[in-house]
């Protein structure tokens, strides 16, 4: 007894589903399994060629990432049968392309090969969204109805498997990054001062804590000509990696310009934010700089837009907080801007405070910000403490306020106290 057609075609079916099924549980690379899974529906609707195409959002195209006989075609959206496939979500069925206006003959002429039947069937991921279509070429006899739902079927499982690889990709491409930033961070932080108390005559503590892996602000101590020494606090407008790298190149420019000379700090302000603007006009930062000279216990200073250093006195009277009025604009942000230069007498015992906006602008989950009341407060009660037990009170006090929300900037506190 002869077996029915449909017999036969049910059962060539089933042979190459069990066929390919192991081999495609078993291969672990993304590349080879799109490759079997084109296969298996060539086989499976016993086409000549099956081809992969994805969604290039970018550029506005599609494109083959497995081809079987030729290398990588790119269309544009809505040309061609895959095109119109993928606009409308719906299988095309081709068996004379020739007279399909939608036909795309330039691809044939291109690659030699003769097209004489297409289906095209979308691709979709779990979430329903096209990513791309399914191709087959060429079937003896033409494409049918049950064609459609057989591509559709070796579709599902290509679709999962791009879906997997974009996943492993976005994975890594995340690993990388984060890597990279704490490579930055790293290189970052060993910029900065990691001994800061070993100042001859002066007791000093610093903090940096980035809102990211790698952040914005800036501080220093530097030993300058003539038995000076200088302290330096900045932050550069934004976060991550762009802010960073304008941050050390200021402080760069810092350390060698106080090096050689500490004469007039507004002139060194002036050519720092001349220098910026000429680097762009969406870049600035915010400055302080002071400079001590040890002999006479004078402070000389710019301030470039940074919140207004405080100075704790001890007194016959008892302890007063003064904030330091001389200020100006950042630096970068307008061209040959000029920078007024502040004088204190300081004496034995003072104390210098410098935060950035990080600290005095930290931010709770309602929005709310802390007050800078706070911060002249928990100076006055350090009065007799240690400048870095002064820093870690700030720190603590601000955390407690914030309660666990999101740190908003980076957060950075110089304080120096004079012995």
């Amino acid at each position: 007894m002869n077996c029915a057609p449909e017999d036969d075609t049910s059962s060539r079916i089933s042979r190459v589903i069990f066929g390919y099924a192991a081999r495609i549980a078993q291969e672990q690379e993304i590349e080879d399994l799109l490759r079997l899974n084109a296969d298996m529906a060539r086989d499976l609707v016993g086409a000549d060629r099956c081809s992969i195409w994805l969604v290039d959002a970018t550029a506005r195209q599609l494109y083959t990432t497995v081809a079987h006989g030729v290398g990588e075609i790119r269309v544009d959206f809505g040309h061609g049968l895959v095109g119109a496939c993928v606009s409308t979500g719906e299988a095309v069925v081709a068996n004379e392309p020739s007279n399909d206006e939608r036909f795309l003959r330039g691809i044939d002429t291109t690659s030699g090969y003769v097209t004489q039947s297409v289906l095209v069937v979308p691709l979709r991921s779990e979430g329903g969204k096209i990513i791309g279509a399914f191709q087959a070429l060429n079937k003896p006899g033409g494409f049918s109805e049950s064609d459609v739902a057989l591509l559709g079927f070796a579709g599902s499982y290509s679709a999962a498997a791009i879906e997997t690889r974009q996943l492993r990709k976005e994975v890594e491409t995340a690993r990388l990054l984060r890597r990279e930033l704490e490579i930055a961070r790293e290189v970052q932080m060993s910029l900065l001062p990691q001994y800061p108390g070993n100042v001859e005559g002066f007791e000093c503590a610093a903090y940096f804590r980035p809102a990211t892996l790698v952040g914005g602000d800036y501080y220093d101590f530097i030993e300058c000509p003539g038995g000076t020494v200088a302290f330096t606090l900045g932050d550069v407008a934004g976060k991550g990696v762009p802010a960073a790298v304008l941050m050390a190149s200021i402080q760069a420019s810092l350390r060698i310009s106080l090096r050689q000379s500490t004469d007039s700090l507004g002139a060194l302000a002036a050519d720092l934010n001349n220098a910026i603007c000429g680097l762009s006009t969406s870049i600035y930062s915010t400055l302080f700089c002071g400079v001590i000279d040890r002999t006479c216990l004078r402070l000389k200073y710019i301030n470039a837009g940074q919140c207004s250093p405080l100075l704790l006195r001890n007194s016959p009277t008892g302890v007063t907080v003064e904030h330091l009025p001389v200020g100006g604009r950042p630096v970068g942000l307008l061209p040959d801007a000029i920078y007024e230069e502040g004088t204190v007498s300081l004496k034995r015992g003072d104390v210098l405070l410098c935060f950035s906006d990080g600290v005095s602008e930290a931010q709770n989950s309602a929005q709310e910000f802390w007050q800078e009341s706070e911060i002249e407060s928990i100076l006055r009660g350090a009065a007799d403490g240690s400048v870095q037990h002064l820093i870690d009170r700030l720190v603590r006090e601000a955390d407690l306020f914030v309660n666990g929300a999101q740190q908003s900037d980076d957060m950075t506190i110089v304080s120096v106290r004079v012995l």
